[in-house]
């Protein structure tokens, strides 16, 4: 049998692939499920899940070379138990070859793929001689193929990274993105205070230390359990958040005593960050799912705030019993494509295609169109992103403004970290700020 902590990777690589599954809720879940696992092999199995995910480019070009079979008409168990065993031989330079090859097999059994073991074993064994991928593409001849080969992203996105931030600073960002995220979560301010909670912490075995940026940061050590199981969590004392997310709440800086939307509010980590600031104010969460309104009630009685209230409703479309003009600030935390999440969620750079930013640029236009009309004259309208694609961030802001020109990008508030700004627009980076990677814009209604 494989190992554990091989077959709960094995597990969610394959919802991954054929569920469309988050791997880190899948993998959360499979942790669970397995009842009391040893910490090291619930570590490998956390490192094989997002080895693969993060390799998975290089793996099948590495795969492709010593197979005769083209790896897309292979079926799913088949290439889950292959990935595993070549990110063992080419990222597990202490595991024995024979060994790598041996669980990949063992794998390949318990996925019920037993006649496909012969296969899984002999493209294995060849690659076991090298234990390593193919060359990459010459970085003189072909620059971007040579980044998308080492840092196992696909070439379009390199190719957008290339004209956003320039060859050097796209390497970074490509290299960044293959690193874990640390855990981080956002200290309850009518809960506890960053040193209550970092002891409240420490007390559960976890150490932490304070964010670079956010004053509600903590950032956890390495090996930290997901939030949720923490104890402190069901207190309220803390709230899953990264710090860039934080951030956007920081810069869209609302008055203690403002009336604020958050138009499309799930999972609600900002809205709730916004009426901890907004405490003597009132904060409105939409989202378009009843079961995620919910979720962020339940969050908002865990983390004491009386002054958020949250509801279904389609933000695209007039909100109803909503007057128009009446918020001082209006939060639109639109879909994307999620592609400057990549360290947390490297299975998104494998789904994502051009044709998907296009499609999510349209429905952002069609909600700042739609959430505009209930920023009062003197109020801010934020739009946040967790991706850097031009499409979705600076060139949607520039259309909007054409569109609506009661509007102009307005200042950052004071104080605002200045390495997270490009211009007077929120851009953080996570080879320069060691967060997710965020762009936001602060539109002021003139009139």
């Amino acid at each position: 049998m494989a190992t554990p902590a091989r077959r709960i990777a094995a597990e969610v690589l394959m919802r991954v692939a054929q569920g469309g599954a988050f791997a880190n809720l899948a993998l959360d879940s499979a942790l669970r499920q397995a009842g009391v696992l040893e910490p090291r092999e619930a570590a490998l199995a956390t490192e094989l899940t997002y080895g693969v995910l993060r390799w998975q480019l290089q793996l099948d070009r590495a795969l492709a070379a010593h197979s005769d079979r083209a790896l897309d008409d292979l079926d799913e168990p088949v290439r889950v138990a292959l990935r595993l065993g070549a990110f063992e031989l080419l990222h597990h330079e202490k595991v024995p070859a024979r060994a790598a090859v041996n669980e990949a097999v063992e794998v390949a059994k318990e996925l019920k793929a037993a006649r496909a073991t012969g296969f899984v074993n002999a493209v294995l064994r060849r690659l076991s001689e090298t234990r390593a991928a193919p060359e990459p593409p010459s970085r003189e001849a072909d620059p971007v193929g040579h980044v998308a080969a080492l840092t196992a992203h696909p070439r379009w996105i390199v190719e957008r990274w290339f004209r956003l931030l320039g060859p050097q600073e796209a390497e970074q960002m490509c290299a960044a993105d293959q690193q874990q995220a640390p855990a981080t979560v956002r200290v309850a301010r009518r809960k506890a205070t960053v040193a209550q909670a970092q002891e409240a912490l420490r007390q559960a075995g976890i150490e932490s230390r304070p964010g670079r940026y956010s004053p509600d940061a903590l950032i956890l050590a390495a090996g930290a359990p997901p939030a949720l199981d923490i104890e402190g969590h069901e207190q309220g004392l803390f709230q899953a958040q990264d710090e860039a997310a934080q951030l956007v709440s920081l810069f869209a800086a609302p008055e203690r005593t403002a009336r604020v939307l958050d138009a499309c509010a799930a999972p609600g980590g900002k809205a709730c960050h916004l009426a901890e600031i907004a405490d003597r104010g009132s904060v409105l969460a939409v989202d378009l799912h009843a079961r995620k309104a919910g979720a962020i009630r339940e969050a908002a009685r865990r983390l004491d705030l009386p002054n958020l209230t949250a509801r279904a409703a389609d933000a695209t479309l007039p909100i109803p019993e909503v007057a128009e003009e009446s918020f001082d600030l209006v939060l639109l935390d639109a879909p994307c494509s999620g592609l400057g999440t990549l360290r947390r969620h490297p299975e998104v750079k494998l789904r994502r295609t051009p044709e998907d930013v296009d499609r999510l640029a349209r429905l952002q236009a069609a909600l700042l169109a739609s959430v505009q009309r209930y920023v009062r004259p003197g109020g801010i309208l934020v739009y946040a992103l967790c991706t850097l694609m031009a499409e979705e961030c600076d060139e949607q802001v520039q259309r909007f403004l054409t569109a609506f020109p009661a509007f102009h990008v307005d200042r950052p508030p004071p104080g605002f970290p200045p390495d997270c700004l490009d211009r007077d627009c929120m851009r953080t980076l996570p080879y320069r700020t060691g967060t997710d990677a965020f762009f936001a814009a602060r539109l002021r209604r003139t009139a």
